[in-house]
């Protein structure tokens, strides 16, 4: 049985739509601020030059591991970033995590190995913490997480390594980033 052009034109148009509704669901939402009298600030720097994808993420214990629940996009460049703070309110006492995204060239070395990708590798770096009510935090990808006051200005040139010396005190409680349920679909 042929089909008519018409009838080709709208099976067309109905084959990408379809997988495209159904990738939605593993595609990020651009993240709003929790407005809770109770909101927790999470403080980040995208530093000039980075290349990549910044992205705060929600989970639940499931077992022995953390479920993924929401998923959001903080910033991505792909040209390289002019710098700067980004300050996002999020509701306290949830299983937090902030992942960086960066492009990490054609070499790596994985579990003490050389190894090479001529398409490159993307290098994945993680910060988990759960956020009490009112507090403000700073999230650095090699260092962690630390409190700051209200009055500490942190800006797209501040090094994480003077905060993290000045705050010492890792935030309590927090949970295993490492330790994240992994899925076929959509990642962990």
């Amino acid at each position: 049985m042929l089909l008519s052009i018409q009838s080709l034109s709208r099976l067309v148009a109905f084959i990408p739509a379809s997988l495209l509704t159904g990738c939605s669901a593993l595609l990020p939402l651009d993240y709003k601020d929790y407005s809770g009298a109770d909101a927790a600030t999470l403080v980040v720097q995208e530093y000039k030059g980075h290349v990549g994808t910044l992205y705060v993420a929600f989970y639940e214990k499931k077992g022995d591991c953390y479920d993924r629940v929401e998923r959001y996009e903080l910033d991505s460049s792909v040209l390289g970033a002019d710098g700067s703070v980004i300050t996002r309110k999020v509701p306290p006492n949830r299983l937090v995590a902030f992942q960086q995204l960066t492009g990490g060239g054609p070499n790596a070395v994985v579990a003490g190995q050389y190894l090479y990708n001529p398409s490159g590798y993307v290098i994945t770096q993680w910060v988990s913490l759960i956020p009490k009510p009112g507090k403000r935090y700073f999230l650095a990808p090699r260092y962690g997480a630390r409190e700051i006051p209200e009055s500490y200005t942190i800006t797209a040139k501040t090094n994480p390594a003077n905060v993290f010396t000045e705050f010492q005190t890792v935030p309590e409680p927090s949970w295993d980033v490492n330790k994240r349920c992994t899925h076929l679909v959509g990642g962990s």
